[in-house]
């Protein structure tokens, strides 16, 4: 574990494709217990389109070495889409084992995270909601079917700056992935939210109660699997269902 003040008992090293947007930082210390910390890195996409996707992922290593640099723990690569612009089955895990190479520490993938936060809660089929555009989603599908994961209905609401994803009220996130769900054939198992430019923490106890289901989500994810990694327990409540599995 880190030594110090920072992250005396857990020290989150992130990977994030934007300039980290204050929101989630803000919320990480409201939902993570006392002595886990989370230093950031941020890479060059601006947009999601694929050259700015392919261009993050050439950074990614280097990244990694630089957060490895500052005494963390596990270093969490957050961000779907460029995993899956590549269109490669597995991909999330190949990158996983690259990056542990370059830093020599842990590493998670948001993909290889979320699906392992799934397969913990027994999911198998999923309504999807998200700010991108719907090839990105369609990527996402096809992705989480190798990954024995069914997306039976997905919303994508076409967007594709960063700073206009940010732009979006907390509340859009709910209603998006409510309407996601309840429009889903049959009932999923749970609800999938990635993209961390949008939404908040706070919706995901909401969702969970009004729809009886189970919500994963990019930070929740990053979470859950960060302590599972490094062997740090303990229940968090007002979360959800996943981090209070913990």
């Amino acid at each position: 574990m880190a030594e110090g003040l920072t992250g005396w008992r857990l020290h989150v090293g992130a990977i994030f494709p934007t300039p980290v947007p204050p929101r989630p930082i803000r919320e990480w210390y409201q939902v993570v217990p006392e002595g886990i910390d989370v230093t950031t890195v941020s890479l060059s996409i601006q947009q999601l389109t694929d050259d700015n996707m392919e261009e993050a992922l050439k950074g990614m290593e280097r990244a990694a070495k630089q957060l490895a640099n500052f005494d963390v723990d596990v270093v969490y690569q957050s961000g779907v889409p460029p995993i899956v612009a590549r269109g490669t089955p597995g991909f999330a895990n190949e990158l996983q084992d690259r990056l542990e190479q370059a830093c020599g520490l842990p590493c998670i993938t948001d993909m290889a995270g979320v699906v392992d936060a799934m397969h913990s809660r027994e999911i198998r089929t999923v309504a999807m909601a998200t700010p991108f555009r719907q090839f990105i989603n369609d990527r996402l599908v096809k992705y989480l079917a190798n990954e024995q994961i069914t997306v039976t209905h997905n919303r994508a609401l076409g967007i594709e700056r960063n700073t206009e994803i940010r732009r979006l009220p907390i509340p859009v996130e709910y209603q998006t992935a409510r309407q996601a769900f309840l429009e889903a054939p049959g009932r999923p198992d749970g609800i999938y939210i990635p993209c961390g430019g949008w939404g908040s923490m706070h919706n995901i106890e909401p969702l969970e109660q009004d729809l009886d289901t189970t919500v994963v989500t990019w930070m929740n994810a990053m979470i859950w699997a960060s302590m599972r990694r490094c062997k740090v327990a303990g229940p968090i409540h007002r979360f959800g269902k996943l981090l209070a599995s913990l």
